[in-house]
């Protein structure tokens, strides 16, 4: 049986570090941003490999998210790094209910400095952290 852990965090955050020690693991199968291409479709937000993230996975967000909750995995663990802004508002989240969830969280005011510092503006909906608090 496989152990399915959905870390859920905003940008600026650790959660590149905490996935790159968990794809150190014998016993892991790391799974990185899997709705980016999702949100990325749904938004049009300028993000930098734009393309690329569209090319690369999945944008249909049923078929992504029945992957990561009942998708066959060869690990004891899966890691999957989410990230909050992904998740829109308005979509179903019953695919979670059978997963382990943590939660990064920083200090907002860090977050929004960094962010700024690396992108030039920054929103609510940039850091995700309203819809961390929802999740």
């Amino acid at each position: 049986m496989t152990i399915r852990l959905a870390m859920w965090s905003g940008p600026r955050n650790i959660s590149t570090a905490m996935m790159r020690s968990w794809e150190n693991r014998r016993d892991t199968q790391v799974i990185d941003e899997p709705f980016y291409a999702y949100y990325l479709n749904q938004t049009r937000s300028p993000h930098p490999c734009f393309d690329e993230v569209l090319q690369s996975q999945s944008s249909d967000y049923d078929t992504v998210a029945q992957a990561l909750s009942e998708g066959e995995c060869i690990s004891k663990v899966q890691y999957q790094k989410h990230m909050t802004h992904h998740m829109l508002n308005g979509i179903d989240l019953a695919w979670t209910k059978n997963l382990l969830h943590c939660f990064l969280i920083r200090d907002p005011t860090q977050v929004v400095n960094s962010y700024t510092n690396s992108r030039g503006v920054c929103s609510v909906e940039d850091i995700g952290i309203k819809r961390q608090y929802e999740l």
